[in-house]
């Protein structure tokens, strides 16, 4: 069964078993007193191995006092102003602890030191990038099932793209002779001016031919259309090839996240990247 999102004290709360923690995914100012010791709270009754929330600056103190411990921090995220924090609370020693090929130097330096891989580079662009439509929800949801052993969110569901389109979700695809090979979304959040670039998933016969890098400069375009200021991903640390996407087309590390999310078949650690994007109008 998928974690559940629901609204605690007027903020937005992902639970379960599938990542096996509480994520505080927007953060109601007006009761942060009483959000934090919810947070505690839920994690007890349900036996969760961590808290990690995505809060404005201003509210790092509460949650410094109750235990958290920053991971990641992207400037001038909330409306081109406020700082956004990644904060987590770690409540079993094994989530914790990160093995050494798993740290985020190791990650990094992996990242660095990856030679290009025969065809990663193309000439000229392969495949139509399109829009992807609630009719297409199917074929992605087939895409995203193949790709993914277990991910955080129900992405297989073509149920589930429907209603993210619906709230704002655009999805983007490549189709070769018809049919979509590569995804790829941008979740933009307009009152905040921000844009988490997520979902990416690239059938294995179609990888090395720069179709996610694609997808993500289209993305971009997009988000600057309308006005956003920052655009972020919260990436598999393991995935050198993703993580190199997101640093060659300019993005800045912002930090890691310690075994946070259940994907690909087990929890993993992510890395945290941000841009500031350029409004058409600037």
């Amino acid at each position: 069964m998928p974690d559940v999102i629901e609204h605690i004290h007027g903020s937005v709360v992902q639970h379960g078993d599938v990542n096996n923690r509480v994520y505080l995914m927007h953060l109601n100012p007006g009761a942060l007193s009483h959000i934090v010791s919810a947070l505690d709270a839920l994690a007890e009754e349900k036996g969760y191995a961590k808290i990690i929330a995505k809060i404005p600056a201003e509210a790092w103190r509460s949650f410094q006092a109750a235990g958290y411990v920053r991971e990641a921090l992207i400037p001038a995220f909330f409306g081109g102003r406020s700082d956004a924090l990644f904060v987590a609370k770690y409540l079993s020693l094994e989530r914790e602890c990160v093995r050494q090929s798993e740290s985020v130097d190791t990650c990094l330096e992996r990242m660095e030191t990856a030679s290009e891989l025969p065809g990663q580079t193309v000439d000229a662009p392969i495949g139509v990038l399109t829009r992807c439509v609630p009719a297409d929800a199917e074929e992605m949801g087939a895409i995203y099932g193949r790709m993914f052993k277990s991910y955080p969110f129900p992405i297989q569901d073509a149920t589930y793209i429907k209603r993210t389109m619906s709230a704002g979700t655009a999805y983007f695809g490549i189709r070769v002779q018809g049919h979509l090979v590569s995804l790829a979304a941008a979740e933009t959040n307009r009152h905040h001016q921000t844009v988490e670039m997520t979902d990416f998933a690239t059938l294995p016969e179609w990888r090395r031919k720069g179709m996610a890098g694609d997808l993500l400069i289209h993305m971009e375009g997009q988000s600057s259309q309308l006005r956003i200021k920052t655009a972020y991903t919260i990436a598999r640390a393991g995935s050198v090839g993703m993580n190199r996407v997101f640093k060659k087309n300019g993005y800045r590390y912002a930090g890691f996240l310690k075994n946070n999310t259940q994907i690909g078949g087990s929890i993993e650690s992510m890395i945290v990247w941000y841009k500031r994007l350029k409004c058409q109008s600037e």
